[in-house]
């Protein structure tokens, strides 16, 4: 090391260019109309109600278990004859 020259730094050259901030470019229509329509797909949609299904009839609180006196709800399966 006593008989060689120090060696100069290395100075990367940058093009200022490659390091300043642009803003995107626009997309074409057919990008925005393939984006909207997998958006479309992908969106998920309320299921339409089953009017035949007993939780969507309106609710009525005659007929309901816990609206009989206690001794008609007792059901005893070994006592019916």
């Amino acid at each position: 090391m006593t008989g060689a020259a120090p060696e100069a730094p290395v100075v990367p050259t940058v093009d200022p260019d490659q390091l300043a901030l642009r803003a995107p470019s626009e997309p074409d229509a057919g990008v925005l109309a393939a984006i909207a329509a997998a958006v479309q797909l992908a969106w998920p949609r309320p299921a339409p109600a089953d009017e035949h299904d007993p939780v969507h009839e309106p609710w009525r609180f005659s007929g309901r278990w816990w609206n009989k006196p206690a001794p008609l709800r007792r059901d005893r399966p070994w006592a019916r004859r």
